[in-house]
């Protein structure tokens, strides 16, 4: 069977949970009018201060912790073989 053919026998199933090539439309829309909605009843500015740091320490540690997580993707430590290839201890593919 050609690889067009097969993809296309796949695509039913996609279609029936909704989702229409790269996303769901449906799922999407439900989120920006959640997101919407949300918006119009918070009181954003209230909710950011109570998420606010309460401390000097804790905006460090906060700092420190977002600094240290965008100082690596997965699989960059070549100790994490089993991060770039789950299953394999040896990172063979």
């Amino acid at each position: 069977m050609s690889q067009k053919i097969q993809n296309q026998a796949d695509q039913p199933a996609a279609a029936a949970d909704g989702v229409q090539g790269e996303g769901n439309y449906e799922a999407a829309r439900r989120y920006r009018d959640g997101v919407t909605e949300f918006l119009s009843h918070a009181d954003v500015e209230e909710i950011a201060q109570r998420a606010a740091p309460k401390s000097t320490l804790e905006a460090r540690e906060l700092a420190l912790a977002a600094e240290k997580g965008q100082l690596r993707s997965k699989g960059d430590d070549p100790a994490d073989v089993g991060a770039m290839y789950p299953g394999r201890e040896d990172g063979t593919p």
